[in-house]
Parts: C-alpha cells; sequence; structure tokens
C-alpha cells in the first residue's frame, strides 16, 4: 500500500515562506546601514544641518513680520541653537563614537523645524506694529469746547496680516508746554466707529492704552478721539503705539 504525498505549493509562492520575509528584512537593513554610514562618515552629510539651519534663518529673514522682539526669543534660542550644534557637527571631522556625530546631527535639525514652528506661530498670531501706518484726520489743538476730537484712520493695506485687536497708546500733552499744565485734567474716550456709529468706546488718560476688538473680518479701522480737558487748556493728541493683535 502506497503512502500518498501532500500535494506541492504552486511554484513561484512564497506564501508562509520564512526566506520571503527575511530577505525584505535584509534588504532593509542594509539600506538603513548604507544611509547611516553616509550620514555619519560622508564629508558632504557633514554640512546638511549647518546648510538646512541657514536656509531656515534665511527664509525667516525674508518674511520678518515685525513687532516687538521679545515675542522672538523662543524662536532666537531655537536658531542659536540649531547654528551652534550644526556648526559642531561641521568641526567635529573624526569623533571617537559615532553617537555623538548622530546627536549633533539630531538636535540641529530638530531645533532647525522647532524654530521654524515658533518663527511661523509669531508671523501668524504675533503683534504687529502699525504706529506709522495710521494717518491722523482733524485739526489741532484741541479744546474744552467745540473743537474736541479727532479722527485715527487704519486703512485697509495695513491690514493684510489679519489680527482681531488692536490696542492704541494716546499721548495727551499741552500745546503750549511753557504754560500750566493741563494733562493732569485731562482724558480723552476712543470710540471705535462701525458701520457710522461707535461701538466699543473706552477712556484713556495720558500716557494710557485702550484695546479694542475687531472682529475676524476688519477691512479698515475707525477710532473718533474726544478730548475732556479743564476751561481754557489747549492740547495736542497723538497716538504712540499703535498695535494688531490676536486675542
Amino acid at each position: 500500500m502506497s503512502t500518498r504525498r501532500p500535494p506541492r505549493p504552486p511554484q513561484g509562492s512564497t506564501h508562509n515562506n520564512a526566506t520571503s520575509h527575511g530577505d525584505h528584512s535584509i534588504a532593509a537593513g542594509n539600506i538603513r546601514n548604507v544611509v547611516i554610514r553616509w550620514a555619519l562618515q560622508h564629508p558632504s552629510a557633514r554640512w546638511l544641518p549647518l546648510l538646512l539651519a541657514c536656509a531656515a534663518l534665511l527664509l525667516a529673514g525674508t518674511t520678518w513680520p515685525d513687532g516687538p522682539a521679545t515675542q522672538y526669543v523662543l524662536w532666537g534660542v531655537l536658531v542659536a541653537l540649531s547654528l551652534a550644534t550644526a556648526a559642531a557637527r561641521v568641526l567635529v571631522q573624526r569623533p571617537r563614537d559615532a553617537r555623538i556625530v548622530a546627536a549633533l546631527s539630531l538636535v540641529s535639525v530638530l531645533a532647525t523645524v522647532g524654530g521654524w514652528l515658533a518663527f511661523r506661530n509669531v508671523a501668524t498670531h504675533g503683534e504687529l506694529d502699525v504706529t506709522g501706518k495710521i494717518t491722523l484726520q482733524g485739526r489741532q489743538p484741541l479744546d474744552d469746547t467745540a473743537h474736541r476730537a479727532i479722527t485715527l484712520r487704519l486703512e485697509p493695506a495695513a491690514l493684510k496680516g489679519s489680527r482681531n485687536a488692536l490696542r492704541l497708546t494716546l499721548a495727551i500733552e499741552d500745546q503750549d508746554s511753557a504754560g500750566p499744565t493741563c494733562v493732569p485734567d485731562s482724558s480723552a474716550t476712543a470710540s471705535l466707529i462701525s458701520s457710522g456709529v461707535p461701538s466699543q468706546q473706552q477712556s484713556v488718560t495720558p500716557g494710557g492704552t485702550a484695546d479694542f476688538d475687531l472682529g475676524a473680518q476688519a477691512d479698515a479701522v475707525r477710532i473718533e478721539v474726544t478730548l475732556t480737558t479743564g476751561p481754557g487748556c489747549r492740547m495736542n493728541v497723538r497716538p504712540t503705539q499703535v498695535t494688531l493683535h490676536d486675542r
């Protein structure tokens, strides 16, 4: 009585073939080793982190959004870290331990990416100084009778970097600096005009600040400033700082 042999699998089938996955693993491992050796040993690879850091710095410089320097502190720290570690990677040509080179490259790349993200966050949501772009309409000096108001306007061109709030600082000064001062008796009411009527009003003392909510779709800004001062006083009112920002 003959013994029946189990059927052979179809020729060329790799199903349940242990060597098929093994071959792929070996190939992937070889490619990984080649890349690692190139990144750690090849002269051209030493320069890649530094080139990446310099490219990100140059791109940030060409798209600088302005605003106070304090909002760029995180970006500056990360840029300094990326450049320092990238420069160290270039200088370390024959390290005793390959892990030193790998760590320098990794820290530089991560700091560059982090710095770029921090910069883009400031460019999108940071403060914008538009003091030089605001126009003043009205005749000065102002007094305590009929001639009490001026208008500040920010045209659409200054609102390209859209922000949803505006912070306004006002100086209220004596027209005649040689005479008795009226500054302690003076203040102003700043009114944001929407659709021709005041929508937000804030009282501002000399050197004080008003903060207005512009909403998401502001295409122009108009603020009316009305002076309150003592009898016979003649005052000049001017914006010293106008900043667009996000709340």
